[in-house]
């Protein structure tokens, strides 16, 4: 299973319920809402998708499919952006 992480060259930092992500290459912005920072969270503390999917589910009211598709839509968005590494 492939696993996802974040660019090690991003800066971000947390506000409030957001998290705020830095391209310094690209100087692209990207603000992420509350879901997507808890995301972000946990991508940095190197969780596999799974384990994203299991908090989700736990942690707000959604089914493991839509969980599934709502996380895969979100890396695939950062992954567009060049946010993401994929590692094996």
């Amino acid at each position: 299973m492939k696993i996802p992480q974040i660019v090690s060259n991003l800066i971000w930092r947390q506000v409030d319920e957001n998290t705020v992500v830095v391209s310094p290459q690209s100087g692209e912005m990207r603000v992420l809402n509350g879901v997507g920072s808890t995301i972000w969270q946990l991508l940095a503390e190197k969780k596999n998708p799974d384990d994203i999917i299991a908090h989700l589910v736990a942690h707000y009211a959604v089914s493991p499919e839509q969980a599934r598709q709502d996380l895969q839509a979100f890396l695939t968005d950062l992954d567009e952006r060049h946010l993401l590494a994929w590692t094996e």
